[in-house]
């Protein structure tokens, strides 16, 4: 397969398959040579907060010194920015390359495995070819039964901020979501955490780190390092991650320079001196997103979009109570909520179904000293971000 034949291969796998747990992928990975093993690694699961962390921690590894993978998702504006090396994301030819051969090897065997498992293990031969000294490696859903969960205890096992997202597949309460998260713990690792965790959550993060006898080492938002990253909710993850490279032995000197030059698009980022773009998607991103945008103590218009899977109820509360103005908008793929139906939450919104032509609505109408976000979904971040980035 040439490039554009791999997205359209990735494109048109199932996203999502049963929940049976990862035999096939281990069965793939063993045909592949178990790439998985030549690695070390830092496993990530949580809500909200795991691109950021996963971020600067990869960030803090380059600055001292290591060679360092990245595996995140989803992407916001090319597929390839999902497996990173030092930073750059893998080359067109080196997907398609590697992505051929576990096809292959797919087509052989005769089984069915879903798109993340298989973009895993992509990942896992890419990083082993280019000799990764450590990988961070972002979950995709829960923990437990996660794809990335077949590999061998992690140096860090890191659990985010935990949040009611997912609960179709991972349970209606933190309780049971923080269980599944917690599948990523396995004897022998570090475990970190936040301050800012509920207590039902960290209630069972630490049970487990005790029946593992795994330390646990608990994060307080960080103020004593500067940050790249802005937005206050960024603090948290900084502290995070400051933790964690702080359990593997990392200077302060490397923390700070790794901090300094974070790059993660999409996260209380401004494209313009006045619009800002924001992945906050579900509740607890919203919240955190609008804290942040109250120390800027300025009107907001909001430019919003969400996928009808996620709690549009609470998110469009959250956002209803502190808006100056709204734009409701949707973005071309069938999980999101039609613009009509979206608008139905915010009285006296305006609706532009394009969500381009929706942001430069906002900026024709925002005053001077306003701010516009643009939140609500990572795929509307995409869109908007190709068009307005500087």
């Amino acid at each position: 397969m040439d490039y554009q034949e791999t997205l359209k291969y990735i494109n048109d796998t199932p996203k999502f398959s049963k929940i049976l747990g990862n035999d096939d992928l281990k069965i793939l990975l063993a045909k592949l040579g178990n790439p998985e093993d030549k690695l070390e690694f830092i496993h990530i699961a949580g809500t909200n907060g795991k691109g950021s962390t996963a971020s600067m921690l990869a960030s803090i590894l380059r600055a001292s010194g290591k060679i360092c993978g990245l595996y995140t998702s989803p992407f916001i504006e090319v597929f390839n920015e999902r497996i990173q090396v030092d930073g750059e994301n893998i080359a067109d030819s080196d997907l398609a390359r590697i992505a051929t051969r576990v096809k292959s090897e797919i087509d052989a065997l005769g089984v069915e495995i879903s798109v993340f498992a298989q973009i895993t293990a992509m990942a896992f031969l890419y990083f082993a070819e280019k000799e990764c000294d450590i990988v961070v490696l972002e979950t995709g859903l829960g923990g437990r039964l996660d794809a990335t969960n077949v590999i061998p205890p992690a140096q860090l096992s890191i659990i985010t901020k935990i949040g009611l997202d997912h609960t179709e597949y991972l349970g209606d309460t933190l309780e049971k979501i923080a269980e599944e998260k917690c599948g990523i713990i396995k004897a022998g690792t570090k475990v970190i955490t936040t301050s800012c965790q509920e207590k039902s959550a960290l209630s069972v993060i630490e049970n487990t780190c005790k029946s593992l006898s795994v330390p646990l080492y608990v994060a307080e938002p960080t103020a004593d390092f500067a940050l790249s990253l802005q937005g206050e909710y960024q603090k948290e993850n900084a502290g995070i991650a400051v933790c964690g490279a702080k359990a593997l032995g990392i200077s302060e000197k490397h923390i700070k320079a790794g901090l300094l030059s974070t790059k993660w698009i999409a996260r209380f980022e401004y494209l313009r001196d006045n619009l800002i773009l924001d992945g906050g998607h579900n509740p607890d991103g919203v919240g955190a997103l609008i804290e942040s945008l109250k120390a800027l103590n300025k009107p907001v218009t909001f430019v919003v979009a969400m996928m009808q899977d996620k709690d549009v109820c609470e998110s469009s509360a959250l956002i209803k109570d502190f808006a100056e103005n709204v734009i409701v908008t949707e973005v071309k793929m069938p999980r999101c909520m039609k613009a009509e139906e979206l608008a139905a939450l915010f009285p006296d919104c305006e609706i532009e179904k394009d969500s381009i032509s929706a942001v430069k609505l906002a900026i024709s109408k925002a005053p001077a000293d306003s701010l516009i976000c643009v939140c609500g979904s990572l795929y509307l971040a995409g869109e908007v971000r190709s068009e307005f980035a500087l």
